[in-house]
């Protein structure tokens, strides 16, 4: 298991802090992680035992879990740089001028956040700067966030 858990896992979700975050992609994660504890585990589809129970037998933690903690961390790194960094103007650019295709926009990254944020009462970027501005803060609310998406 630990072998998977330092080798495995960090591959299958390099980068996924920059993921937008959809449905599919949660979906994905959840089977390739599932399908990888029980073959370790020696654990069939056939013993009926829920993927829930394989987590706590395994010790680790959904992927969805990881990539919404990877995402929150880098986004309060982000919050703290200097507003002249472009790597901090995407946290902020939105869209002016143009037309969007009809139908439900596309999900993004920002709006991927925007949703962590929601999950743990914040509904503003403002809010989110000055939350971010305490890292011991900042920290709790990571951890908050990473259980809320851990019980969807």
């Amino acid at each position: 298991m630990h072998l998977y858990s330092t080798i495995v896992i960090p591959t299958a979700i390099y980068a996924s802090e920059t993921w937008r975050n959809t449905k599919r992609i949660a979906q994905k994660l959840n089977i390739f992680h599932q399908q990888c504890i029980r073959r370790i585990l020696g654990i069939s589809y056939k013993d009926r035992i829920t993927n829930e129970e394989v987590l706590q037998l395994s010790g680790l933690r959904k992927l969805e879990e990881i990539v919404t903690e990877r995402r929150m961390r880098l986004t309060g790194h982000l919050l703290h740089l200097p507003d002249k960094r472009i790597s901090k103007a995407a946290v902020h650019w939105t869209l002016t001028g143009g037309k969007r295709k009809q139908g439900q926009p596309k999900t993004t990254w920002r709006s991927t956040f925007i949703a962590d944020l929601k999950t743990i009462d914040i509904r503003s970027l403002d809010k989110a700067r000055d939350a971010a501005a305490n890292r011991t803060r900042w920290r709790a609310l990571v951890a908050q966030c990473t259980k809320e998406c851990g019980r969807n």
